[in-house]
């Protein structure tokens, strides 16, 4: 419709407009981590074995790095697909909200995404995070549309998901979500959800286990610097499956990443995390309890569900980036929950206002 075009439109210029002007503010930035990727990069376009630990994890981002360098495009040509990822996400984000809560929800969750400078700093980094943030919603989105349309939206929602997990080890876990709520909303008999589902699920749990092992194993020294080279932080502890699953510690990981507060992080910033997470997260509740019958509610939850217990298993990590894997799909149930209560809110002010005449 023409109002779905015009809020598309303005939503992906405002989101590449204050990327651009971050840009030119700050310029590109590196991490810890973007040697090793260039390093890998360099390798692919050598035609040899990747000299970095784990660099076949990250195939995707290297090779995106490889492309822009043998384009002539460098480091520059990178920050841009980034740029460009993140208003594919905004649109995503608007449309998967318009769906939830209407359009001006849309335009809510599509709108913070763009103006949270934790989420866009990240664009500017030649790391696999700003891509991968930007490719949840997108994927969302894409397995969503697949299960409503059929057909050639499933190819679509099979390239991003492919691509999502080549840019990041996490990404695999996107994939047996997809297949689960693909056969939840298939016309298949119970019986036979329940066994493909079941097998989805044992695949799953052996992926899981080897993501860990590839990842998080071997042994670790030394210390490692924070991906805004503020301070050197220690590398994460080599935990063993029980030290692993340790029922007291996982809910600690997981409340230590959901609080967002990191060491690095200055008192400014501290205040401006509490203010915002104290307005999302109870929004978000009330949005993902309003629409929990929805479908597409369910996916969002398991998406989130699923990040959250990445962490639980291995650890909160030391500059909140994980929080911000999902956080788009936190703020898709929020604003949601603010248009329904703005709703309600309007609908008790008129009937208070008919009341009294």
């Amino acid at each position: 419709m023409r109002e779905d075009r015009l809020a598309l439109r303005w939503l992906g210029a405002g989101s590449l407009a204050i990327n651009l002007s971050l840009l030119a503010i700050v310029g590109v930035r590196r991490g810890n981590d973007t040697v090793r990727y260039m390093a890998s990069a360099s390798d692919l376009l050598a035609g040899r074995p990747f000299r970095a630990q784990n660099g076949w994890i990250y195939v995707g981002y290297n090779s995106l790095l490889a492309v822009s360098s043998a384009a002539g495009a460098g480091e520059l040509g990178v920050i841009v697909f980034q740029f460009l990822a993140a208003v594919c996400a905004t649109l995503a984000l608007y449309d998967l909200g318009r769906q939830l809560g209407g359009r001006l929800a849309g335009v809510l969750a599509a709108a913070f995404f763009i103006i949270d400078y934790d989420i866009a700093r990240w664009h500017l980094y030649l790391l696999t995070d700003s891509l991968y943030i930007s490719l949840v919603p997108i994927a969302a989105w894409a397995v969503h549309r697949a299960a409503e349309r059929g057909g050639g939206a499933y190819v679509l929602a099979g390239t991003v998901l492919g691509f999502t997990a080549l840019i990041r080890p996490n990404g695999w876990l996107l994939i047996p979500i997809a297949v689960v709520y693909w056969i939840a909303r298939s016309p298949f008999s119970g019986r036979a959800k329940l066994a493909v589902g079941a097998g989805v699920v044992l695949l799953c749990v052996g992926g899981a286990a080897t993501f860990a092992a590839m990842q998080f194993g071997g042994a670790k020294t030394g210390a490692a610097t924070a991906h805004d080279g503020s301070q050197p932080l220690p590398f994460a502890q080599v935990m063993t499956l029980r030290e692993r699953l340790n029922p007291t510690q996982m809910p600690l990981r997981v409340f230590k990443e959901l609080t967002h507060v990191q060491p690095t992080f200055s008192r400014r910033h501290v205040v401006m995390v509490f203010a915002m997470l104290a307005v999302v997260y109870p929004l978000a509740v009330i949005g993902l309890v309003r629409s929990r019958e929805q479908p597409l509610a369910r996916l969002l939850a398991a998406i989130v569900a699923g990040h959250l217990a990445i962490v639980a298993i291995t650890f909160s990590d030391h500059d909140g980036r994980y929080l911000l894997y999902f956080f788009s799909l936190l703020l898709v149930y929020a604003a949601s929950a603010a248009v329904s209560v703005r709703r309600k809110g309007a609908a008790l002010t008129l009937e208070s206002a008919s009341g009294s005449r």
